[in-house]
């Protein structure tokens, strides 16, 4: 089984395990939204997961789509990133990594790098927040964009 495989299947059964200790239901749409979402590599925006999903299951809205991907992200099987062109893209690798923006066309990438993993936090910053973790975007530009 090549790893994107490996990692959809592993993703849907983390969802069923989450989705019966909090007594919901895996719905047809749920398992499709998160095969979708693990399948990708871009972090998707619910837009674009809502088109994808759209081939599978015709009949299904964008309401539904936001609605699973957001109650996705409150169980802890995905996470939602948000960039300041207020578009949210969605990842279903939950493991720490971090990520990169590019600064032309707006696409999103992982950035694995263990140096980043091992920030020692302050206990509480200035305005007296107490930090509890964290997720580092950088913005750069693709290698698309470069070349351009």
């Amino acid at each position: 089984m090549n790893s994107n495989l490996a990692f959809i299947s592993n993703k849907i059964s983390h969802l069923e395990t989450t989705c019966r200790e909090h007594g919901m239901p895996l719905t047809v749409q749920r398992r499709v939204i998160m095969e979708t979402l693990a399948g990708r590599q871009d972090h998707p925006t619910a837009d674009q997961i809502y088109d994808a999903v759209g081939e599978r299951l015709p009949g299904i809205s964008r309401t539904t789509v936001y609605r699973v991907l957001e109650a996705f992200v409150a169980l802890g099987v995905s996470q939602k990133i948000n960039n300041p062109e207020a578009k949210a893209h969605f990842d279903a690798d939950t493991r720490r990594h971090h990520h990169v923006r590019c600064s032309g066309c707006g696409a999103v990438a992982d950035v694995h790098d263990e140096r980043l993993n091992g920030l020692q936090l302050p206990t509480e910053t200035a305005s007296g927040f107490r930090l509890v973790d964290y997720s580092i975007n950088f913005i750069g530009t693709c290698t698309t964009c470069s070349v351009h």
